[in-house]
């Protein structure tokens, strides 16, 4: 039989087992749970008006979900990874983890021979980032915009055309808007929110939008846009056209009727009588009340008895 001094090491023994369980079962926990951090690196290709190129570049994070990465240095190459001649410039990521990026000039001449070039973004590893690389390829484009007179009145054509052999040659599937820039984002030409160029590279849209308002004399700014294409990237080209209607401001304000609002010299009688005596008012309740102030010292200056020599 056991003693009582064993049987009471025993009884501890699991009195200790159970109490430990749970901090056991938290790190079992912890460490089956434990997230990991994975970096990412966004690349978009940009040509506006068929200029030199740029990039915008995106770091990101993704633990329980995606959040931006800010203050991320990030190298772009050209073409040739981590190598000094193929550099085309270095960026740091905003607090929103976004950067711009416009090419040098010295990339012009090779731009404008070679029929297609592959981006390469790398950082290297830090606290808040790991290490990464990312690449995009993309095609030299062109696209050109212009106005046609259709049957059913104004219209916008566009053609986009790669180089290809150091010739330009069309690009046929690929989508894009016609669109007219507005202050609130881009406002179709028409019933069509996309069209899809055909065998030669075109895409042809009607004009519908009637009596828009324009600049003050009547001109609006269309745009042929392809947005993110896996090819070319994201292309803009835009055009003044005096299809507007003209929108004059009114230069007379201030100086026309009265109105509430019109300025304070053209404010209404009413409103002017009511600001006046609210303005009256008050300030005659403070000069009265600073008056009585004054007459009660003067009152209490008077009572004073007069002390004995």
């Amino acid at each position: 039989m056991m003693n009582r001094t064993t049987h009471t090491r025993i009884i501890f023994a699991y009195f200790f087992a159970f109490a430990c369980l749970p901090f056991f079962a938290n790190g079992q926990s912890d460490s089956s749970n434990k997230t990991v951090r994975e970096s990412f690196i966004y690349i978009r290709y940009y040509v506006v008006n068929n200029q030199l190129p740029y990039l915008r570049i995106q770091t990101k994070n993704k633990t329980d979900g995606f959040v931006v990465a800010p203050k991320v240095p990030v190298k772009v190459y050209l073409n040739k990874d981590s190598v000094a001649e193929a550099l085309v410039g270095q960026v740091i990521t905003s607090d929103a983890g976004e950067a711009t990026l416009t090419f040098p000039s010295s990339v012009a001449s090779l731009w404008d021979t070679s029929g297609s070039n592959t981006f390469i973004a790398r950082t290297e590893s830090s606290q808040a980032f790991d290490a990464k690389s990312e690449s995009i390829t993309v095609i030299n484009s062109k696209l050109e915009i212009d106005t046609v007179n259709t049957d059913e009145g104004k219209g916008v054509v566009a053609t986009l055309s790669k180089l290809e052999n150091g010739s330009w040659v069309p690009m046929s599937e690929v989508d894009m808007r016609l669109a007219i820039k507005r202050h609130g984002g881009n406002l179709s030409i028409g019933d069509e929110e996309t069209y899809t160029t055909d065998s030669i590279g075109k895409v042809e849209g009607s004009f519908t939008r009637a009596k828009l308002p324009g600049d003050a004399n009547g001109k609006l700014e269309i745009v042929a846009m392809v947005d993110d294409n896996d090819e070319v990237g994201t292309l803009e080209t835009g055009m003044v056209v005096p299809w507007g209607t003209a929108i004059h401001p009114n230069t007379e304000f201030g100086y026309g009727e009265r109105s509430l609002w019109s300025t304070g010299r053209k404010a209404p009688i009413w409103l002017l009588v009511i600001a006046c005596s609210c303005i009256i008012g008050v300030w005659s309740v403070i000069i009265y009340l600073i008056t009585r102030i004054i007459r009660i010292r003067k009152l209490g200056k008077a009572s004073e008895p007069i002390k004995a020599v």
